[in-house]
This record gives structure tokens, C-alpha cells and sequence, in this order.
């Protein structure tokens, strides 16, 4: 999913910021898709600058013994591909960045 501007219209400067409600925004239109066991898409908005991306989650690194779910605290990062000024060149999104809580179930 690609929404190349904020609905205002104006571009968001680039600026590595998170604040509190961000995570709120963020979920309250999230979906999650199980791409595989143990990977998650989480599709939503950026709670800054308003573009939509798709952020993938993998909750292991290599395979262990299966345990009982729990919540993972995930770091999400605005990776749009919108037009923000002052953004590094190997850099993506608008720099927001904010966590959130992911069960599996």
C-alpha cells in the first residue's frame, strides 16, 4: 500500500520523532496478516505523516521449541515511500517511529 502524500497535501519534513499517541493511531486501522509462522504484515497508516505501508514482523530469528503465545512489543518505523524533505538518501518513510503490541494467538 502506497499513499505518496499526507491528505493535507503538504509534504512532512523528515524528522526521527515518536510520540505516546502514535501507537493508538497507528492500530486503530491497522489489519495483520500471517504471511508465515512467526512473520506478520501489520498494513496501516502512519500515525505522522498520514501514508500507508505495509511493515513486516518476524518474531524469531531462528527456530526454537514452540511456547505458549504472548504479546510481542514491536518496533514499527514509517517505511512510506512519500516525498518528506530533509530525508536521508538510505532512509524510507517520514522518520516516525512507535511500538506496539502484537498477540498471536
Amino acid at each position: 500500500m502506497v499513499n505518496p502524500a499526507p491528505a493535507s497535501g503538504a509534504a512532512v519534513p523528515y524528522l526521527e520523532t515518536t510520540r505516546r499517541e502514535y501507537a493508538q493511531r497507528y492500530t486503530a486501522g491497522l489489519t495483520v496478516e500471517a504471511a508465515d509462522d512467526g512473520v506478520a504484515v501489520l498494513h496501516g497508516a502512519c500515525p505522522r505523516c498520514g501514508c500507508a505501508f505495509g511493515y513486516t514482523h518476524t518474531d524469531r530469528v531462528f527456530r526454537s521449541p514452540r511456547r505458549r503465545p504472548r504479546p510481542a512489543h514491536v518496533p514499527v518505523l514509517c517505511e512510506c515511500d512519500g516525498e518528506h524533505p530533509g530525508r536521508p538518501p538510505e532512509e524510507k518513510g517520514c522518520g516516525a517511529y512507535w511500538n506496539v503490541v502484537v498477540e498471536r494467538r
